[in-house]
């Protein structure tokens, strides 16, 4: 998910921009979905994919199932408990590990390693091959995540209970993942926040969070 938003007009050359309540998204000829079309506005704002890529560098997440939480708070839905999540990450496992994982992995192993046996302008066409299909892939995920659980949407739901369900379906994630939160964590997900729930204060996104309010 590293290149979701920011680079897709360079990866999909046929895609074209549209302007947004929250500035630009991107259309590509991607089936569209209400949770690729957050995901795609999400992963573009200040922070986010610094905070997503941070997480699954430390914590082992997966960006999508990060994105997932994010919107299903953000829509107005329940918050996930754990045993709907596990069957949930169960389901789309398999998806994750043999294929998003493995294109990544080739896509960073063309960036970062040296080639002295081919020319430089056809490791880049490979590699750009490569993040074409990762960004299908990734695509593909999105649609199963929602296809496993999208249950109706309340849009009287206020923006502080919104919050509130995105950061809870965050907990939960951590708690599926065996992971205990400390301050980076509640950091990035502080920026998640702040990008999914622009018209909230601050302060209350530091507190949700669980963060100390600044002196």
């Amino acid at each position: 998910m590293a290149r979701l938003a920011t680079s897709l007009p360079a990866v999909y050359p046929f895609a074209r921009a549209k302007g947004s309540a929250h500035g630009i998204a991107f259309v590509s000829d991607f089936l569209p979905h209400p949770f690729w079309n957050f995901s795609l506005e999400l992963y573009a704002g200040e922070g986010v994919a610094e905070a997503c890529l941070d997480l699954q560098d430390r914590r082992g997440c997966d960006v999508n199932v990060l994105l997932f939480c994010c919107w299903l708070g953000a829509s107005g839905r329940p918050t996930l408990t754990a045993d709907r999540l596990r069957s949930i990450l169960k389901a789309s496992e398999a998806w994750q590990s043999d294929v998003v994982k493995k294109l990544r992995e080739m896509r960073r192993l063309l960036k970062d390693r040296p080639w002295p046996g081919a020319l430089p302008e056809t490791v880049d066409a490979v590699r750009r091959r490569v993040a074409d299909a990762e960004l299908a892939a990734e695509h593909a995920e999105q649609l199963k995540l929602a296809s496993l659980y999208a249950p109706p949407a309340d849009r009287d739901r206020p923006p502080e209970k919104r919050l509130r369900a995105a950061v809870g379906n965050l907990g939960v994630y951590a708690v599926c993942l065996g992971v205990v939160p400390d301050e980076k964590d509640r950091k990035a997900v502080a920026a998640l926040m702040r990008a999914t729930f622009p018209g909230l204060a601050p302060a209350e996104i530091t507190e949700s969070v669980g963060l100390a309010a600044p002196a």
